[in-house]
């Protein structure tokens, strides 16, 4: 293993045993990768570049390193790569690119990388994702997409991806939720999609996802969804994450498909404590999973503020009482 770590190095250098199985060159300023960049290095199983200047990367920059399994490129200047850039490390199992200048991915830039397990894109510039571009990841169970500027994704964009158990797509800019985006991800268990803009979910597909366990929709801006449908196709779902939107109440037949449930946040909202908020109240008093205690009345003036299972006591309270003397 070799360690050239904060060193301020501007070139990598030539003395590296030809054996060497690892290479940390973290915190340096490093600003290209040249060609054959790393001729001789062949017993290389990791590589880590992170926290450089690098901008640069010839498209032959890791020929003759077969043996790599992990490359870390996170924290560097790279607004692309050419389509052939990791063409030869097909033994990779984690690639780290994340909080890059990525602006787009060419439609064959993981072409080959059919051992990959985790890959990680976070905190980029990423407004596109191209479709099938993650054909050949089949062995992919991490794929994160978070913090980038993503609004949509095509229907396609996951075909193959039959492993992936987590996927992150939090902090990007979607406006709608299609569950019907996913029925690709038969072995997904945990979907991150907090702090969009999310106002609307659907599922316009009739599939069951029984793999999904958990699913976070915090931080959007749903007032309602579009139907039972919605959560019926989940059956599984263990942890329901929709703190901070804009829900004033939740129906009937949507809380009846909340079946399987040990975990629900549903603080932040804007719910309106009268008559309708009284389904959620009668749920969350026989719900024997975790839940926070703070859900709170914000309409109607008079119980603002108030826990909403207190504020349906009040009401009931005033209800007898009105009762009572008609």
């Amino acid at each position: 293993m070799v360690y050239c770590e904060s060193q301020k190095l501007q070139e990598i250098p030539s003395s590296i045993s030809a054996g060497c199985l690892g290479l940390s060159l973290r915190y340096n300023s490093l600003q290209k990768l040249k060609y054959n960049q790393f001729k001789g290095l062949n017993q290389l199983t990791w590589l880590y570049l992170d926290h450089n200047h690098i901008s640069n990367i010839d498209e032959n920059a890791f020929s003759g390193i077969r043996r790599l399994k992990e490359l870390i490129l996170s924290s560097n200047r790279i607004s692309y790569f050419l389509n052939n850039t990791f063409r030869p490390v097909t033994n990779l199992r984690n690639l780290d690119l994340s909080y890059n200048q990525l602006q787009s991915l060419g439609s064959e830039q993981f072409r080959g990388l059919r051992k990959l397990l985790s890959l990680h894109l976070r905190s980029n510039s990423l407004r596109t994702i191209p479709v099938r571009i993650f054909q050949d990841c089949r062995n992919l169970e991490l794929l994160d997409l978070g913090y980038n500027r993503i609004r949509s994704l095509a229907r396609n964009v996951f075909a193959g991806m039959i492993r992936l158990k987590e996927l992150h797509l939090e902090h990007n800019q979607f406006s709608k939720l299609n569950l019907a985006l996913f029925p690709r991800l038969v072995s997904l268990q945990n979907l991150y999609l907090q702090w969009n803009k999310i106002s609307v979910i659907g599922q316009t597909m009739s599939w069951t996802w029984s793999s999904l366990q958990r699913l976070d929709l915090s931080g959007n801006e749903i007032e309602a969804f579009s139907g039972p449908s919605v959560f019926q196709c989940v059956p599984n779902l263990q942890r329901l994450n929709l703190d901070s939107n804009k829900l004033t109440f939740i129906g009937q037949e949507i809380l009846d498909s909340w079946i399987s449930l040990n975990d629900i946040s549903l603080a932040g909202n804007i719910w309106e404590c009268s008559r309708n908020i009284c389904s959620l109240v009668n749920w969350l008093k026989s719900f024997k999973g975790l839940r926070e205690n703070t859900i709170i009345c914000a309409s109607p003036k008079e119980l603002q503020g108030v826990n909403v299972i207190d504020a349906v006591k009040k009401l009931q309270h005033l209800w007898q009482e009105y009762h009572g003397k008609v």
